[in-house]
């Protein structure tokens, strides 16, 4: 009996040993903890402020130190290779991720990808802005019946072939048969927006948190919204659908890079991280985007929040890679955004 009893002490004894761990809740295992905020760009970009923003209010949410981490190159890329194949799934490692160029990456097989954005834990969205284009005040294009009247090829700026904007501009285009000329190899943003200013070009398509920048001072006017969403910061600029008919071919057209573009940039986290962490940070970022003084922390920055749960971004991405899409779309997706205007 007294054999018995021993080995069941031990027993018990083992079990409860072992046991915190198993039991132990997401809030007791972040306390104290340091989570790493990715950004796949340099410090001072605006995925860099928003994760700086964001900080201060994750660690208050989770209890743990988040230090913001900036791992730059490859449009993101060499960061999110890094939080898929590196990164352990323990709930330490979060990113924010520009979602659009990750899935449109994938569809048109950018190289350099060792990650499947499908399979990342996704947390929520905090953030996506309505893209508009954008023109010298001294061009002829007023409106966007203008443009579609124009006698000669509009000569847009772009960094590359593939980076929000040229995407966004060529299927615009393609969708509304617009005479459309890209210029791409602008180093940034800045440069070619500069150039559109200095009537080089004839203009571009930005963001509108960028467009509201350099509207209202004067230099650039905006024409058109490229979806269906009007601008929060832009509100009086009509969006395509309002501007001009559009044909059933076209609408398949926008609404596809519109479905992208509410991709945004999205707060994920490593592949096969235990769910109950996973719920426990989506649940933090919800309360965030919900906090008055957190809001007001953002828009001081220029920087609105456009909230988005985990279910709804991961049925878009879905949407896209999970096979709606058939093979000869995809090649016609591919030959329109890298091929038709180059």
């Amino acid at each position: 009996m007294r054999i018995i009893a021993r080995s069941y002490v031990f027993i018990v004894a083992a079990f409860l040993m072992t046991s915190p761990a198993i039991a132990e809740s997401p809030s007791e295992f972040y306390q104290g903890k340091t989570i790493r905020l990715v950004v796949g760009s340099n410090p001072g970009g605006g995925y860099d402020t928003y994760a700086r923003i964001l900080a201060p209010h994750l660690e208050k949410r989770t209890g743990a130190t988040v230090i913001v981490e900036n791992r730059p190159g490859g449009s993101h890329t060499i960061a999110m290779n890094h939080v898929f194949t590196v990164a352990k799934p323990e709930g330490l490692t979060i990113m924010l991720a520009p979602g659009e160029s990750a899935v449109l990456g994938s569809l048109l097989g950018e190289p350099g990808y060792r990650f499947d954005i499908s399979k990342f834990e996704v947390l929520g969205r905090l953030n996506t802005a309505p893209r508009i284009l954008i023109v010298n005040p001294n061009s002829p294009y007023k409106t966007l019946d203008d443009v579609r009247r124009a006698q000669k090829p509009i000569m847009l700026g772009y960094t590359g072939i593939s980076d929000g904007g040229s995407d966004t501009g060529a299927v615009f285009c393609h969708a509304l048969k617009l005479p459309c000329k890209p210029v791409i190899g602008y180093k940034s943003s800045q440069e070619f927006t500069l150039a559109a200013i200095r009537g080089e070009l004839d203009g571009t398509i930005l963001t509108e948190d960028s467009v509201v920048r350099y509207s209202k001072s004067g230099p650039l006017r905006p024409v058109v919204v490229t979806g269906r969403e009007r601008s929060l910061l832009a509100p009086d600029v009509p969006t395509v659908f309002e501007a001009t008919e559009v044909d059933e071919e076209a609408r398949w057209w926008l609404d596809f890079r519109e479905d992208l573009r509410k991709l945004g940039r999205i707060l994920i986290t490593t592949p096969g991280t235990p769910a109950d962490r996973v719920n426990f940070l989506s649940t933090a970022v919800r309360q965030i985007t919900d906090d008055p003084a957190a809001v007001k922390d953002f828009e001081r920055g220029g920087l609105p929040l456009r909230y988005a749960a985990p279910a709804e971004i991961k049925s878009i991405i879905d949407s896209f890679l999970g096979g709606a899409l058939t093979p000869e779309k995809i090649k016609e997706i591919q030959f329109v955004i890298t091929k038709k205007y180059y």
